[in-house]
């Protein structure tokens, strides 16, 4: 495990430098790590260390440098092949009955190719498996190893292995709702007395194009509140923690988002009914005035001191006073169906339909149900029932409201004019 610890003397190669605190900007699948170098006594090489999962293509300076990446290494049979490639080593021969120990040379890592020193038979891929001298000594840190003639410089690159994720509760009961967020690090590096924000949005990425997001820790940070400040940038948001002790390797930490009351509504929508009856879904429709980062949201209810789980529900990154529909499950005492009744030609390239809807409340209360229906963009809504509540929110969808009374149905129509 290795630590990101910038505030003491960093990684000193041929001179000393030192590392200001680390700044860490999560996105939901990666992170921007950013801190500065202070570069003492001379002009040349020094490394600055990376995770396992940095891109190392995506090293940003504030100054002129040269670059490479390294990878840490690590022993595998194909890194000692290479290694040892043209020396003698032994192989162990085996087949079924009998094992033979020899001085080989190692023609070719790949494919293996060797020749035994006494006789010198040349095997292609043998049975059996290779004794080494010795452990060569191997880098097993990643990093970049940077060139550069100025005394300073502000540094930024990406990283996989690192990234967010938010869970919601929501009680339906008093319209209370709580956030926190995940931020899981899967990289082999633990991150002390570090800077933490994390950003909602959907920046576009390739592999070789970074998101120029640094200019976020031009300002210092100051320890966080008990929830996270938010900044809009770039029409991204961006919400700020400030100080972090530590984010351990192969590890998460979870941190409050907000706490806050919303305006919500309890729905039963039927979706495009079919011949048969089709069950109702049980809808909460949120209305905020604050953004909200995608993740997964939790509802509950509280009956007689006892709280139940309703169900879950995902929700993608949803600005300010953008409604959420919460679909969370079924309701089973409310359902609905259609049938096509009459089709008339008006024209050649024109129908006429009339639709039967019936509509079902199999349970002791009085319930509302609204059905949604998907039609061609451009349909002509002929007829529409009496004493039942009608709207086309849109182009290609109309619905209706149906009161129903306890262990009741009711059954309407409506007709369409269409050239499909």
């Amino acid at each position: 495990m290795k630590n990101f610890i910038f505030l003491v003397l960093g990684m000193i190669l041929l001179f000393s430098v030192s590392f200001a605190a680390t700044n860490l900007l999560v996105y939901d699948q990666m992170a921007l790590v950013y801190s500065n170098a202070a570069i003492k006594n001379g002009n040349d090489s020094f490394m600055i260390p990376t995770t396992n999962g940095a891109m190392p293509e995506s090293l940003v300076t504030s100054s002129s440098v040269s670059y490479r990446y390294h990878a840490a290494e690590s022993y595998s049979l194909d890194y000692l092949l290479k290694r040892f490639l043209g020396t003698t080593v032994q192989f162990q021969f085996t087949d079924s009955s009998t094992t033979v120990v020899k001085n080989v040379r190692i023609l070719s890592s790949n494919p293996i190719i060797i020749q035994t020193i006494d006789g010198g038979k040349v095997y292609f891929s043998p049975s059996g498996q290779f004794i080494f001298p010795s452990l060569p000594q191997i880098d097993s840190q990643n990093y970049f190893l940077v060139s550069t003639n100025a005394s300073s410089i502000s540094y930024s690159y990406l990283t996989n292995g690192i990234g967010w994720k938010a869970y919601y509760t929501l009680n339906v009961d008093n319209s209370s709702m709580n956030g926190e967020i995940e931020i899981w690090n899967k990289t082999d590096t633990t991150f002390k007395d570090f800077n933490l924000a994390f950003l909602s949005g959907n920046p576009f990425t390739s592999n070789t194009s970074q998101p120029q997001m640094t200019k976020t820790f031009a300002a210092a940070y100051t320890p966080s509140p008990s929830m996270p400040q938010v900044q809009s940038v770039e029409g991204y948001k961006i919400y700020n923690y400030g100080k972090v002790d530590e984010l351990d390797s192969n590890n998460a930490i979870f941190l409050p988002l907000f706490s806050k009351n919303v305006k919500l509504a309890k729905l039963n929508i039927v979706y495009n009914p079919s011949q048969n009856l089709t069950n109702a879904v049980q809808v909460v429709k949120i209305d905020h005035d604050f953004a909200i980062p995608a993740g997964v949201v939790s509802l509950y209810t509280t009956k007689d001191g006892m709280t139940y789980f309703l169900g879950q529900t995902n929700i993608t990154d949803t600005a300010s006073m953008v409604s959420l529909d919460l679909q969370y499950g079924q309701n089973f005492d409310l359902s609905a169906k259609q049938v096509e009744t009459q089709r008339t030609m008006v024209t050649k390239d024109l129908y006429g339909y009339t639709y039967q809807i019936t509509a079902v409340n199999s349970s002791s209360n009085t319930q509302s149900l609204w059905i949604y229906i998907s039609i061609p963009p451009d349909a002509i809504v002929t007829s529409t029932p009496t004493g039942i509540q009608f709207e086309r929110p849109s182009t290609t969808q109309i619905r209706f409201l149906v009161d129903l009374k306890p262990n009741s149905e009711e059954v309407f129509t409506y007709g369409l004019q269409t050239s499909y």
